[in-house]
């Protein structure tokens, strides 16, 4: 018997016979695989035999094979969700292998022209779309950038494959017990074999217990950002994410200061940031300000009492920020020489952790002594210091495959560790991962830095390395995360002119800050930066609640932002010209739903009137434009924000007296651009220059 369920274009099958799972388009076949679980010496399903059930949207099987093995198919809304559990026999205890619930599966549709979605490992991991046969480069330092128990170039979490006749996306619903990801092997001839896995790290299931894999959703329907979005929202249910209100503004000492910041620098900072008067919340101290890593509350010359500097940032009115990296240990740390049974280890010795001040280990959060020893960390940098902000750096260190003082998995491993911390600092302090574990660290941290570490010039290889593109890659294509499974991070602006980037590359990676609307943080010493970096910082701000990447799925480096501003339809749009030469960018209303819009390009501050506008965009650089619908009388069309204020702009009215009534909900005053067509006027021209006021501002317009 043949079980089948659809949900809008997807359909999934499933023989219990064979143990074969087929994935369709309609009546064409996109996967054709089979349920492969890995659990100490058997292959499950052991047997061929099986109960089923079908009605409407859901069917079950349940073979008869001493495990109770179960696959149910459950189709909604467009997908159908595949649940795989068993039962471990009462008699004995068995260790977990790979658990995959789709294995040697062949893609007959996605050929040679098709692409993969690929989902990076961690937070600095590539992720982007790439043409089958493509991959990026090996990296340098896999402890830190690669899942050691993957084959390279595995897609976790979420991947999708792609050609012209659309997407399949698959995502797994949970993370908590598994580092699960999707193996493709693909080669310029098409898609070879894809498979989804749950590893289970070898650890061990005592008897009569039921296991159940996390729920494999399964989307032929939707487009790529649409699946993505909606596997983010479940995930974000299931897992109880953290989405705060508002995203983070501030200031930071790292890529100015590096490991060299003294408690003098953050004050000059304070002094700086009160002359500037720019709408920051947070000042938060970097690296440096410690003796190790491991022996975070053993301050650094420079730092005499970290408890004052704190008093003095709050006096300044900021909140507060500290940097840390808990689960990463420098191996001449007084916590590695006093503790080496705190640290993974692999044969009696600690695992490498990758590079930084020599070499480096990881903590074993499932050591009860070590999780004593984060809690009271934390106790003293959120009750004893102050701190309200806490930025978590090389996160990945707590889920490295190694021995344990408990047999869990690498995922239970990292999360306890983080619930650890998250259940010391409360529900008031913000937490920040960075080079962390994605699916694992939903519901416990309140923003991800979705990619590398940006860096004061364009390019460096490989794709994980510290650069703008590397940066800005991860932040394009993994938008869809961002206000479902946390505020997303994309690493702080560099906006002085003594760096290696060019103008229209701060540009850049501005204009994608404050369309995209996650964190909003600056590095620069402030003193050093020149009236156009402050003008960038400035326009930025305050930060938009979201925008939208067009283009995922389509290319490595998606080239157009959108920004909505849905009171009145108005637009803030962003093409980039990612290419290393001067290429012509166009932009067309049309293609964004306005038939009739007025233009204004955002950088030139010109009225580009109503029709499409092109411009030569030099390397790396961005066209801008705000776009209103035409209409026969006096138009709210652009800001100085580069995001068009799109979300602060709560309420545009418009009377025949000649009346423009705009609410705005920034706290700060706004500079705006209003169109004023068909014999209109203020001051005379097509455009005028205007001010907002917090609040409810009126304008008043002339008809001649």
């Amino acid at each position: 018997m043949t079980l089948r369920v659809t949900g809008g274009q997807t359909t999934v099958e499933y023989r219990p016979d064979e143990h074969r799972l087929v994935v369709k388009h309609g009546s064409e076949t996109l996967l054709d695989g089979s349920i492969k679980l890995d659990v100490g010496a058997e292959t499950l399903p052991a047997s061929s035999n099986a109960t089923t059930t079908s009605v409407r949207t859901t069917a079950h099987a349940t073979h008869d094979d001493g495990w109770e093995t179960t696959v149910e198919l459950d189709a909604s809304d467009g997908h159908v969700d595949v649940r795989v559990s068993f039962r471990t026999p009462h008699d004995r205890k068995v260790a977990l292998g790979d658990l995959r619930p789709l294995a040697d599966a062949t893609a007959p549709t996605h050929g040679a022209d098709a692409r993969r979605y690929r989902h990076g490992y961690q937070s600095w991991t590539p992720t982007a779309t790439l043409p089958v046969g493509e991959r990026f480069p090996s990296e340098e330092n896999e402890p830190q950038m690669c899942d050691l128990t993957a084959p390279q170039g595995a897609s976790h979490g979420v991947m999708a494959l792609l050609n012209d006749d659309g997407a399949l996306t698959m995502g797994f619903l949970d993370h908590s017990r598994f580092v699960s990801r999707f193996d493709v092997a693909h080669d310029e001839n098409g898609i070879r074999r894809a498979e989804a896995v749950c590893p289970g790290d070898a650890t061990t299931v005592p008897g009569g217990e039921e296991l159940s894999l996390p729920t494999l959703r399964i989307d032929a329907t939707r487009s790529l950002h649409d699946a993505l979005a909606a596997i983010a929202a479940t995930t974000a249910e299931r897992m109880g994410a953290r989405v705060p209100d508002d995203a983070p503004t501030g200031w930071c000492s790292w890529y100015h200061y590096f490991t060299d910041v003294s408690a003098a620098d953050i004050r000059e900072t304070l002094d700086d940031l009160a002359e500037w008067d720019v709408p920051l919340d947070i000042v938060q101290l970097d690296d440096g300000y410690q003796t190790a890593f491991g022996d975070w509350r053993t301050l650094d010359e420079g730092f005499d009492d970290i408890g004052e500097l704190v008093t003095a940032v709050r006096a300044a009115d900021y909140t507060p920020g500290l940097w840390l990296a808990p689960f990463y240990v420098q191996s001449n740390s007084s916590l590695a020489a006093d503790h080496p049974d705190w640290l993974v280890t692999r044969d009696g010795d600690p695992v490498d952790a990758g590079p930084r001040h020599g070499p480096m280990y990881a903590l074993d959060t499932t050591h009860p002594e070590a999780e004593r020893w984060l809690r009271e960390t934390f106790e003293t940098i959120v009750s004893e210091w102050r701190f309200e902000y806490c930025k978590l750096d090389f996160l990945y260190a707590a889920a490295l495959p190694g021995d344990r003082h408990e047999d869990v998995t690498r995922a239970e491993a990292y999360r306890r560790g983080l619930t650890a911390i998250r259940e010391t600092v409360g529900d008031d302090v913000f937490l920040l991962g960075c080079g962390a574990l994605q699916g694992q660290s939903v519901g416990l941290v309140d923003a991800m830095r979705v990619g590398p570490d940006t860096a004061p010039h364009w390019r460096a290889a490989p794709a994980s390395q510290p650069a703008h593109e590397n940066a800005i890659r991860n932040v394009l294509n993994r938008q869809w995360a961002h206000r479902r499974l946390w505020m997303n991070d994309p690493d702080c602006q560099l906006v002085r002119e003594t760096t290696d980037l060019t103008l229209a590359e701060r540009r850049s990676f501005a204009t994608l800050v404050a369309l995209l609307g996650g964190s909003n943080v600056v590095s620069d010493r402030v003193a050093d930066i020149e009236p156009v970096g402050r003008e960038l910082v400035e326009r930025s701000l305050p930060p938009m609640e979201t925008g939208r990447v067009r283009g995922v799925g389509e290319q490595e480096l998606p080239t157009r932002l959108v920004g909505e501003r849905r009171v009145d339809g108005a637009l803030a749009v962003a093409a980039f010209n990612w290419s290393d030469t001067t290429q012509s960018v166009r932009i067309d209303p049309a293609e964004h739903s306005l038939t009739d819009a007025h233009v204004w390009d955002a950088f030139e501050s010109e009225y580009r009137g109503t029709g499409p506008f092109e411009r030569s965009v030099p390397p790396h650089g961005c066209l801008l434009v705000h776009m209103a619908p035409a209409r026969g009388r006096p138009r709210l069309l652009g800001a100085r924000h580069l995001g068009n204020l799109c979300g602060h702009v709560t309420a545009v009215d418009w009377d025949e007296a000649g009346q423009l009534a705009v609410t705005l909900t920034a706290s700060q005053a706004q500079s705006v651009v209003v169109t004023t067509p068909g014999g209109w006027s203020r001051d005379g021209g097509a455009v005028t220059d205007c001010r907002l006021e917090p609040g409810r501002t009126t304008l008043t317009f002339e008809e001649s």
